[in-house]
């Protein structure tokens, strides 16, 4: 069955196929459009909010017009996750200059991660088992490879996958996301490593260093960011720097 198909009120008189009746609305559907609309949905709530009713509502039809395009909500979610892979650059990296490369990647990954923060949460939010396609694969060879040239141990290059993982995911979900959303009068809850209002609610607990960080520049999330990438820079450089003893 074609992936592009037109679903409107029934019409008045006949039209040729594929062709909108110029005096009606019509939505026209296919595969793609679905994707990116799961993907939105679970980017932003979750994906326990994403379900066929909730889908068809966000387009003005009934749910079983959704089934001219997919077999189930199972499809509809290996959509959205290919959507979700499919907007992380290929990234050409030059092993001579791999500090800039590590940055770059860590950057890339942050900006998909960021538009779409809990897209990455199937595995927590959902029992079922998609299979996101070949793309994820493509991506994590491609910097296991860059990893493994530039000087690390298959072993290393692995640990290092999994943390810019770690890394970059934790960082979305636990401040971009909020920092992303919170309004602008919202306290700053995520430069300083204890709120003032916490430490003033708490007097009798004895936190002088937290007392003085208070007193640090306030950072914004780019900034709390590049942080974490150069903390990843000095750890990879260490690694370097024992295996050419080695």
């Amino acid at each position: 069955m074609a992936d592009n198909k037109e679903i409107s009120p029934a019409p008045s008189a006949k039209r040729g196929r594929g062709r909108p009746r110029k005096d009606s609305e019509f939505i026209s559907l296919s595969k793609e459009l679905l994707g990116q609309k799961a993907l939105e949905i679970v980017g932003s709530e979750g994906y326990g909010a994403l379900t066929m009713h909730r889908l068809a509502t966000e387009f003005g039809v009934t749910p079983r017009a959704l089934y001219n395009y997919v077999s189930d909500r199972e499809e509809v979610i290996g959509l959205a996750l290919q959507q979700f892979l499919a907007i992380s650059p290929t990234l050409e990296f030059d092993c001579t200059h791999w500090k800039d490369g590590v940055r770059e990647a860590y950057r890339a990954t942050r900006s998909a991660y960021r538009a779409y923060p809990r897209a990455s949460q199937l595995s927590m939010d959902e029992k079922t088992h998609v299979i996101p396609g070949p793309r994820r694969t493509e991506l994590v060879e491609r910097v296991l490879k860059f990893y493994v040239e530039m000087g690390l141990t298959l072993k290393q290059a692995t640990g290092m996958v999994r943390a810019l993982e770690r890394d970059v995911l934790g960082f979305v979900l636990h401040i971009d996301y909020f920092y992303d959303r919170r309004h602008p009068d919202c306290p700053d809850f995520f430069s300083h490593p204890v709120p003032r209002q916490w430490l003033d609610f708490y007097p009798e607990v004895p936190a002088p260093y937290a007392q003085q960080a208070l007193e640090l520049p306030e950072q914004n999330s780019d900034e709390l960011f590049e942080e974490v990438i150069e903390l990843r820079v000095l750890a990879m450089e260490r690694l370097l720097q024992l295996n050419s003893q080695n």
